[in-house]
């Protein structure tokens, strides 16, 4: 060897150059990568799976209930924090003219004797009302958006196990380049 060169590390490397390290850090991020647009896919597929079920329900309940008036027969006082309907007691008279009584949801504060708005089935139980447009969108976001999130962490929690094995290699590669260079150097040939 001439004067002022040094030799690199005996151990060979690939033609590129790059340590195992190197390669083991891309593949970790083109998995990562990967994973990431599969879940992205999966919650939009979990989003339509679940909007297409629950308009279907919608329409099912849409045509299996009907709306109709009810008479509060107890006070509705203003309603407790966070709740915009709670229970009570209402009357109503039905096609044939028979009268009955149960129990749904209203929003107060209202009196006694208000009339409300209520759904029954055919067979005159009180229902709830049919899904909205706007409950199916909150469901279905919901639904998608938890998909991602708890995905998520778990693409994020295994990407940081990864990433640990990856630094992991990259020190024991440097120990051992280390140990192959630091005698030349410190001798300074």
């Amino acid at each position: 060897m001439l004067a002022g060169e040094h030799a690199g590390p005996s151990r060979p490397r690939r033609r590129d150059g790059r340590r195992r390290s190197d390669r083991v850090a891309d593949l970790v991020a083109w998995v990562v990568s990967a994973t990431v647009l599969v879940l992205l896919g999966a919650s939009v597929l979990v989003g339509l799976d679940v909007h297409g079920d629950l308009t279907d329900r919608a329409a099912a309940e849409a045509r299996d209930r009907t709306p109709i008036t009810a008479v509060l027969t107890e006070d509705v006082p203003v309603l407790p924090e966070g709740r915009n309907r709670v229970p009570a007691d209402v009357r109503w008279t039905d096609r044939t003219g028979v009268e009955h009584v149960g129990r749904t949801e209203v929003a107060g504060p209202r009196r006694a004797g208000d009339p409300v708005d209520a759904w029954v089935t055919a067979d005159g139980r009180l229902v709830r009302a049919p899904l909205t447009g706007t409950e199916i969108v909150f469901v279905t976001v919901a639904s998608a958006g938890a998909v991602l999130v708890i995905g998520g962490f778990v693409v994020a929690a295994l990407a940081h196990l990864a990433a640990g094995g990856v630094a992991r290699l990259r020190a024991t590669e440097w120990e051992r380049e280390w140990d192959e260079v630091e005698p030349r150097w410190r001798d300074g040939r």
